[in-house]
């Protein structure tokens, strides 16, 4: 338990003097934006999304996680929340953005769901640009902003993925989830999305399946879209993923030590070194401000 502190308190403190570092070199931080997307529904999209947020809260870095489920937003349920207000208040000009987030496990901030965001395509210049300020208030405030999106590729999901730093695409070792994610991949490839594409596979029976499906979903991308896909990892089926949908808690919240959490927890620190390639300059993003100007453009043309 000592020892497990020691840990956390040492990676807050790696993230407090990167910031400082940068803030000295003068280097204006952005929020790195990461989309989770899946081809179907069932494979573990939102459970993906929220465990991976806080792995990374554990990690000594600053989450804000945005349900972008239109039709099925359930992070608040996940985590038996119950916000006061949504992303359509944001929109609709009747809260701030600071106003509907609300905080879960582990200091992460989540901005509920709803439909706003469909009406963003239909507001006015002056009232988008109200918005962007909004949004534009937190940027920097946070390491990553995390999306959950909806599944398949409505046109919404499209764009929050176009928009985004990073894609990663969670699927199952079954044929048709693979055909499904695939089809993800192929939809932003078409559109010439110039972020990084990772992959999950989830369910897997042990580490064996997860590289095997993981490398011929990679190959397979590479030579039909010319896409380097990254792999972040795999997850194997664990029993305790059900439990802990009924007791309303997160996965790392309630058994971090099972061996789905570790393996999540495996995820998150490779999409840290990810970003920790790059430049100071570039380990951030694009911004959680930019990120809403590109959906709300992609809204517009794709109207």
């Amino acid at each position: 338990m000592i020892s497990d502190q020691a840990d956390k308190l040492r990676k807050m403190a790696q993230g407090v003097r990167q910031q400082i570092e940068a803030e000295m070199m003068g280097i204006s931080r952005k929020t790195r934006t990461v989309v989770i997307s899946s081809g179907k529904g069932g494979v573990g999209k939102s459970t993906l999304a929220l465990n991976l947020s806080l792995s990374l809260c554990s990690e000594g870095q600053r989450v804000i996680l945005l349900d972008a489920d239109l039709g099925l937003a359930n992070i608040d349920v996940m985590l038996g929340l119950s916000p006061e207000y949504h992303i359509q208040h944001l929109v609709q000009g009747r809260k701030s953005l600071k106003d509907i987030i609300i905080t879960g496990p582990l200091g992460l901030k989540i901005i509920p769901g709803g439909s706003g965001i469909n009406e963003l395509a239909n507001l006015s210049d002056a009232e988008l640009n109200r918005i962007l300020i909004e949004v534009g208030k937190v940027d920097g405030d946070y390491d990553y902003m995390v999306i959950d999106t909806g599944a398949g590729i409505s046109k919404n999901v499209i764009s929050f993925m176009l928009a985004a730093d990073e894609v990663i695409v969670i699927t199952t070792p079954e044929p048709t989830s693979l055909t499904d994610a695939y089809g993800c991949v192929k939809t932003i490839a078409k559109q010439s999305y110039a972020g990084g594409v990772s992959v999950v596979i989830n369910q897997v029976s042990d580490n064996n399946e997860g590289l095997m499906v993981a490398e011929k979903f990679r190959l397979v991308c590479k030579q039909f879209l010319n896409v380097d896909i990254k792999l972040l990892g795999s997850i194997p089926s664990d029993s305790l993923v059900g439990e802990v949908v009924r007791q309303q808690k997160a996965l790392m919240q309630a058994y971090p030590r099972s061996t789905a959490a570790r393996h999540i927890q495996n995820i998150a620190r490779r999409l840290v070194n990810l970003g920790g390639m790059a430049s100071p300059a570039e380990s951030g993003g694009s911004g959680i401000k930019k990120f809403f100007q590109k959906i709300t453009r992609f809204m517009r043309d794709h109207g």
